[in-house]
């Protein structure tokens, strides 16, 4: 069960971590799809490595979605990476405008990705916080005796 915990919550890591990826380094198209590529492959290896090192099923699920919350986090963060390093390499005739437009597209395409990424984050750590908990143990002392 510790496989399959890997497989499919390593599946959703990463796929999270390598649109992070992806995104950050769009701006230079020839090499993001390979580092995409790479950082998908990775991550999943390490995440099933990470849920079979796991002491149970549970904690496995419970580690994975945990880091899947934090990276869906992340999401805004690399929209951010992607504008400023677009706008670093924008030179020509109409560098202002082309600028101005990166800097408004950006900023709606970075808060589009911090929406999706606060409600998956959110789904994944709640629901990640809940799998995998250890047994409450109640510890009930006798009334003193008088």
């Amino acid at each position: 069960m510790k496989v399959l915990a890997g497989l499919v919550g390593g599946l959703i890591l990463a796929i999270l971590v390598s649109m992070l990826v992806v995104i950050a380094i769009a701006a230079s198209p020839s090499v993001s799809g390979l580092k995409g590529a790479i950082a998908f492959f990775v991550t999943w290896i390490i995440a099933v490595a990470i849920a079979v090192y796991a002491p149970t099923p549970g904690k496995a699920w419970r580690r994975l979605l945990i880091a899947s919350g934090i990276a869906a986090f992340m999401l805004p963060l690399s929209g951010i990476i992607f504008t400023g390093s677009h706008i670093a390499t924008i030179s020509g005739a109409h560098s202002g405008a082309e600028a101005a437009g990166a800097a408004i597209g950006g900023t709606l395409v970075s808060g589009f990705l911090g929406f999706v990424g606060f409600f998956l984050g959110v789904i994944f750590l709640i629901i990640g916080l809940l799998v995998g908990r250890d047994k409450q143990i109640v510890y009930i002392q006798p009334p003193p005796n008088s």
